[in-house]
């Protein structure tokens, strides 16, 4: 039988009509609403297709074993958790973000399938505090859209903002998104202090902007 995958959708969604604070708003609600039309059904294959694509990937800039960072996906988010088993039953080290105040960057401790996860801000599933506090050579981030030059938008709290410049100022190998296809918008509203992302994984292919011209691939690995 057939993959299936969210429904098609007519293209990135349009730039919304402002720029800047206000048109990120406006451009999170509608991305929130073509999100929520994909099924229970369809997004658990997603996220094995896109747990497929990431892990290679993932084989592909680290050859050894190393510290990769998840998330504990909130609703509608794309379910990162087949990726974090794949991961963790291969040997790496896999980790969790905990957030601390908003816009601050955020700290990363271990966490395997099966260890017990805490309450955090905003609803957010957290390591326990005794976990080891690591830093991750790759992070896999969430996200509510994205365009075709690696902009991400998110829930506007700057913490993957301020997470990404640390951790590129001391060496991070990558930072994929991983999201659904109709999650990606025409034209992101861009401010000065926002981080674009190196790849975005999607049940429908890879986008590699470390390429020039915007690498997209539809293949598995």
């Amino acid at each position: 039988m057939a993959a299936s995958h969210p429904a098609p959708h007519p293209g990135p969604l349009p730039q919304a009509g402002r720029g800047g604070v206000a048109g990120k708003a406006e451009l999170r609600a509608r991305l929130r609403q073509a999100r929520s039309k994909v099924s229970s059904a369809e997004a658990e294959e997603a996220a094995r297709a896109v747990a497929d694509r990431a892990l290679a990937l993932t084989l592909q800039k680290l050859e050894t074993p190393a510290p990769v960072a998840l998330y504990a996906p909130l609703p509608g988010e794309l379910d990162s958790f087949p990726l974090l088993a794949a991961l963790a039953r291969i040997g790496y080290l896999t980790l969790l973000p905990v957030a601390g105040e908003k816009a601050t960057p955020l700290t990363f401790r271990q966490w395997r399938p099966g260890a017990p996860l805490v309450a955090g801000r905003f609803g957010l599933r957290e390591p326990s505090a005794s976990a080891p506090e690591m830093r991750p050579e790759i992070l896999f981030l969430p996200l509510l859209g994205f365009d075709a030059e690696g902009a991400r938008l998110g829930f506007g709290g700057g913490y993957y903002d301020a997470t990404l410049d640390r951790l590129r100022a001391k060496g991070l190998t990558a930072a994929i998104g991983l999201g659904f296809s109709c999650q990606q918008a025409e034209k992101i509203p861009s401010e000065s202090h926002d981080q674009k992302l190196d790849f975005v994984i999607t049940e429908k292919g890879l986008f590699d902007f470390t390429d020039p011209s915007c690498v997209f691939s539809s293949s598995a690995t």
